[in-house]
């Protein structure tokens, strides 16, 4: 049996020790922009990081994100 998982969840633990921002940010493109993802979902994902203003805000997106995947996101 295939376990399939997110491409988030192996960058996720690096994600979360952090400190700085633009680090964060430019760690979580590079990531995403090396996956094999539909082109829109990319270009989405791309754009919230993007728009992400603090390392708070980028360790709540990458949860937010596992937890959609599962299929456990809050509304």
């Amino acid at each position: 049996m295939i376990k399939i998982k997110s491409i988030l969840e192996d960058i996720a633990p690096q994600v979360f020790r952090v400190t700085n921002i633009k680090v964060g940010k430019e760690l979580v493109m590079k990531h995403i922009n090396e996956r094999a993802i539909k082109g829109m979902d990319k270009d989405i994902m791309l754009r919230n990081v993007s728009q992400i203003k603090t390392t708070e805000a980028l360790h709540r997106y990458i949860c937010n994100s596992l937890l959609k995947y599962e299929g456990m996101s809050v509304k």
